[in-house]
């Protein structure tokens, strides 16, 4: 992949909206930028473990003490990427490592109140985990798998490595270096026509036909179904859904009055109706609701300034 390629596409999600708990990401080392969109961590806000990670004010280092009786929920979004999961109980020790692929609805994560369960985890831009695992990513599809029985690499010792270490940065450090000595050794060939479908599908908004995109780079649509079964691990048309879906949040994050019916048409829609249908599969609810949760967002992290620096929307 090329890392140019992700200045046209940023994936948006909605987390760390709730005030019992946080979400912070980091972006890999310039070696990694062309297949890692970034590293994440998410988990309660109480105890040491956070106030290692983020620098809190005296109003945030009071909230600590919340406990909500209610559980924490956070609206996960298709995005086009996948996943490595590391989560562990800080309590208990208990650990668990995964793989999630490719999935093209959205689905809400829940955690009880009083959970010390975090999560770190590796977020791999569209495509870019294909050359650290070398398998089908449509083989992932939907679904969360055990990272020791898919990785072509033993993952016990890094994953022990970054159970250890004390913060987030240190984290991030661990896994990076591994990445990088893994990517070194793998042998899966780049691929420049999947790099130049991409830049179509992201400077087009997801406004590209299949038929356009197959025209475009003189390939059959069912080349181009099986390069994007192999390399994103759903269809070039579900993934450009997808995409237009992230350019319309991207449209809502930044702000101001929103039209409806203009941004149904800036982004191709037929029409305000159909934004909303289509806005709907992947949010789970409407555009005003997804305006509402970024404003939330911005609102919370407005009142936590140290952790508003590392958090990237």
């Amino acid at each position: 992949m090329d890392p140019l390629l992700h200045s046209l596409f940023r994936p948006l999600q909605v987390n760390g909206s709730d005030s019992s708990s946080y979400y912070i990401e980091k972006k890999p080392s310039a070696a990694l930028r062309a297949y890692v969109a970034c590293y994440w961590e998410s988990g309660p806000v109480t105890g040491e473990a956070f106030e290692r990670d983020v620098t809190v004010s005296g109003r945030d280092a009071a909230s600590l003490s919340w406990l909500e009786k209610e559980e924490a929920v956070d609206r996960v979004l298709p995005d086009g990427c996948t996943d490595i999961l590391l989560e562990y109980d800080l309590v208990s020790k208990r650990q668990d490592i995964s793989y999630c692929g490719t999935f093209t609805h959205p689905f809400v994560s829940t955690r009880q109140a009083g959970s010390e369960t975090r999560i770190f985890a590796v977020r791999f831009f569209p495509g870019g985990a294909h050359y650290f695992h070398g398998m089908p990513t449509h083989l992932f599809t939907g679904g969360n798998y055990r990272l020791e029985d898919i990785w072509p690499e033993n993952i016990e010792i890094i994953s022990e490595r970054i159970f250890e270490a004390r913060d987030f940065n240190e984290r991030v450090r661990v896994m990076d270096e591994y990445l990088i000595q893994l990517l070194l050794r793998r042998r899966t060939n780049d691929c420049d026509l999947m790099k130049n479908l991409l830049h179509r599908i992201f400077v087009s908004s997801g406004g590209m036909s299949v038929k356009e995109l197959a025209e475009r780079e003189a390939i059959s649509e069912r080349q181009l179904n099986r390069k994007f079964g192999q390399w994103i691990g759903i269809s070039p048309k579900k993934f450009s859904e997808v995409v237009r879906f992230q350019s319309v949040l991207h449209s809502i994050q930044s702000g101001g009055s929103l039209d409806w019916m203009e941004l149904a048409l800036k982004h191709n829609f037929f029409d305000q109706a159909h934004l909303i249908r289509d806005f709907r599969r992947f949010y789970g609810d409407s555009p005003l609701t997804a305006a509402k949760d970024f404003r939330r967002l911005s609102d919370f992290y407005n009142t936590r300034p140290e952790a508003s620096a590392i958090l990237k929307a």
